[in-house]
């Protein structure tokens, strides 16, 4: 089982992961979002393994593009951590 400070490394590393897309700009709202606001992180709690972790990127990133349109970035971030 991945330690708090394992799954915070792990979720930083994958945010600075870069595609060449529309994607890597939605990654550097959501880390500057939790630079901000350490203590939501805690929604790592309940990811187990890395591939969650990318899985929870990954989701938030889609809904972030999906709905970026109707409301503010950081209110999607919110909603669907």
């Amino acid at each position: 089982m991945l330690s708090k400070i394992e799954k915070i490394n792990l979720f930083k590393s994958y945010l600075a992961v870069r595609y060449e897309s529309y994607g890597d700009v939605m990654r550097d709202e959501i880390r500057d979002y939790f630079t901000e606001n350490k203590s939501g992180l805690s929604f790592l709690d309940k990811l187990k393994n890395v591939e969650e972790i990318e899985r929870k990127v990954n989701f938030i990133v889609s809904k972030m593009i999906l709905h970026e349109h109707e409301d503010s970035l950081q209110n999607i971030i919110v909603n669907y951590i």
